[in-house]
């Protein structure tokens, strides 16, 4: 909570024009957010205060401040300044009355924190919350929505849903199990996660709305805070271990059955509470045992003001007995062990990087640290290989890919088996037209297979529709069941789109047919669809289909709301290696002509006739010509013609690509992998 109120800070600070200061001593103003939940954060603001003396910055407390803090510290800044009248901290604000609703200005673009609610109205004994953020206060669900979908279409991959009772929202006839799933609704590819809940306000439809939201990451930190039922309820949590438990396991069951997943469980646990004996602290050492968390964050009790342990309690286990069942439970944690996860493949978002490491958090919110060469991966999402488990985290590598692409007839199919035979992979197959079925002698579909398990050829009736946003989906599916089996996989074809929704991570937007508008285009020439789509999308129209109507209305159709080609990359989540054929124009023009002879003895008339003449299929090259021209002689020579046309822009799509190693021969593309140590 404190990192979404520095961030709205930040919002008020730009609006007066402060500008961040890269340190400490460069700066005009220095604010302090503060936390009253444990002494030791209070603690940590009475450390700075004397790097504060020999500065000139003006300083202002604000956050989580209790009534006694603010006497003790009130001589020591020079103003103190509630949270909450954020949006009156200067004359003349416009901001919403509603502190909440200012936009942020987010420290990494990639996760949102975004307040839910404020305050709490549990009064657990121990806890300063009500005395520092007041009643629990709900924010209007529109306004959650409207930010949550800013921060995703400006990058965010993980959202963050806070409140210090994050699960008792309400907001008119919207709870929290709903406004979850509205969040799950928004478009985009982001996980989602939530803290922090109490037990009590864990309902069924809450427990329902996490399994059936897509987007939400099976990770739950559900609080105990102790035990022992005596304690639980001195600390006034009105549950026992006995609900708890019962709760806990069943969260655990519907992850299991539902998304035949395993939830990542931790919990938040007060050691050495008022009066906590020996034999109540055993009690949570034996929960510990029983419960088996994935991990839990565990606190030695600290006196806090104003609150109803400091008025009518006594802080009476010692400090060094509080450290001594810390290392307990500490202990108990260790003994789980990761080892299940060595071999697994994880998607991880990838948070900082630590001297060579990269760290991040998976899925399920394990952290998972990394080496990789590649720059700039802070931010972004990587399918990591767990090579080692960690006392309280995993390590690996980032899985690997290997692309192998060229012009049509270049020999992708069959150096592709050898490389795959060579190197223990198999095949994911990036041909737009090696989908569909009974198409096989136009396509050059490969026969001898020689024991290479190929993936995404003969998938698709002539009659569907298939396009790049599909093929990326079945593509990732295919590339990640090879991984999980120890193999390589290699992507072989040349459609460059193809290739490019993997290699280049493209975020393909799910845009409905606008009927009318397709209605119109569908009107027009193929020329003027062209000159149509060349001026709202320029890049577009360098590569795409120009003698296919059908691609070109409906990329008319979607760059009128987002461009194919722009602003809809990411990093790719694979380390990638990409080869491609290089052979000579004469020699390929040579090679397709032999090609297309072989189609046609081999019976590609027969195989078009068989076609329905309504498959829009058969606007492809070696499919189309058939309608178009007359004469076996003449549309033999037109398709000759055609393909090595499609050839040529096939190569001027992937000579854009500085990364493509080129190569000639198979000998030098198991070099290459050697090399790399793709192998």
């Amino acid at each position: 909570m404190n990192i979404a109120d520095s961030e709205r800070i930040a919002t008020v600070l730009k609006d007066l024009n402060y500008k961040k200061a890269s340190k400490i001593r460069d700066a005009d103003l220095i604010i302090v957010v503060a936390c009253s939940v444990r002494q030791s954060a209070v603690d940590r603001i009475f450390g700075l205060i004397p790097k504060f003396k020999n500065l000139k910055a003006k300083t202002i407390l604000t956050g989580c401040v209790l009534n006694p803090d603010k006497e003790k510290l009130k001589d020591k800044f020079d103003y103190i300044l509630d949270i909450k009248d954020l949006n009156n901290w200067y004359k003349g604000s416009q901001y919403p009355c509603d502190y909440l609703n200012i936009p942020p200005i987010r420290e990494r673009k990639f996760i949102a924190n975004i307040p839910i609610s404020s305050g709490c109205e549990n009064f657990c004994t121990y806890c300063a919350v009500p005395f520092t953020r007041g009643k629990l206060k709900c924010r209007d669900h529109n306004e959650i929505i409207r930010e949550a979908k800013d921060a995703v279409l400006n990058g965010a991959k993980e959202i963050w849903l806070l409140g210090q009772n994050v699960n008792d929202y309400k907001s008119e006839n919207t709870d929290f199990p709903k406004l979850l799933k509205m969040v799950n609704d928004i478009p985009g590819k982001f996980w989602i996660r939530f803290t922090s809940p109490h037990p009590k306000d864990f309902s069924k439809r809450l427990i329902n709305a996490m399994v059936s939201s897509h987007k939400y990451g099976p990770y739950v930190n559900l609080p105990l805070q102790s035990g022992s039922n005596s304690v639980l309820k001195r600390m006034n949590r009105p549950y026992t271990y006995e609900k708890y438990k019962k709760l806990f396991l069943e969260i655990k069951k519907q992850f299991k059955e539902k998304r035949k997943e395993d939830v990542f469980m931790s919990t938040d646990i007060i050691v050495g509470f008022s009066g906590e004996t020996k034999e109540e602290f055993k009690e949570t050492e034996k929960a510990f045992k029983e419960l088996k968390f994935d991990m839990a964050y565990i606190n030695q009790f600290s006196m806090r003001g104003e609150t109803y342990a400091l008025l009518k309690m006594e802080d009476t286990v010692s400090k060094k007995e509080k450290k001594e069942r810390e290392k307990k439970l500490t202990n108990i944690l260790k003994k789980k062990s990761n080892k299940k996860y060595i071999g697994k493949i994880l998607d991880v978002l990838v948070l900082e990087k630590k001297e060579d490491y990269y760290i991040g958090k998976s899925w399920d919110y394990r952290t998972v640290k990394f080496k990789s060469t590649r720059k700039n991966l802070i931010g972004e999402f990587v399918k990591v290989k767990i090579t080692d488990a960690l006392s309280f985290g995993l390590k690996g590598e980032v899985a690997k890919l290997i692309v192998l692409l060229g012009p049509t007839a270049s020999g992708k199919t069959d150096m592709g088996i050898k490389l795959a035979k060579e190197f223990n992979g198999e095949i994911v197959s990036a041909d737009s037209r090696l989908v569909y079925k009974k198409m096989d002698i136009g396509t050059a579909k490969p026969k001898v297979l020689k024991g290479i398990k190929h993936h995404l050829i003969d998938i698709v009736n002539v009659e569907d529709k298939y396009n790049v946003a599909l093929f990326k989906k079945d593509a990732e599916k295919a590339i990640l069941s090879i991984l999980k089996k120890g193999k390589t996989p290699f992507l072989v074809g040349g459609t460059g789109l193809y290739i490019s929704s993997i290699t280049e991570n493209i975020d393909f937007p799910k845009i409905k047919p606008d009927l009318k508008l397709r209605k119109e285009l569908e009107e027009k020439t193929k020329e003027e669809l062209l000159e149509i789509y060349k001026k709202i999308d320029s890049a577009g129209a360098e590569i795409i289909d120009t003698k296919n109507k059908r691609r070109l209305v409906r990329a008319i159709e979607v760059a009128f709301k987002r461009p194919f080609f722009r602003e809809t990359k990411n990093a790719p989540e694979y380390d990638i290696l990409k080869l491609g054929i290089k052979v000579e124009k004469q020699e390929l023009e040579k090679r397709i002509n032999k090609r297309v002879d072989q189609m046609i003895k081999m019976g590609l008339e027969k195989e078009v006739n068989k076609l329905s003449s309504r498959s829009k299929i058969l606007e492809t090259i070696g499919y189309r010509e058939w309608k178009e021209y007359k004469g076996n002689e003449e549309i033999k020579e037109r398709i000759k013609i055609n393909t090595f046309k499609f050839a040529k822009r096939q190569i001027t799509w992937f000579k854009k690509d500085k990364s493509i190693n080129w190569i000639k021969s198979y000998s030098e593309a198991k070099k290459f992998i050697k090399k790399n140590k793709f192998d």
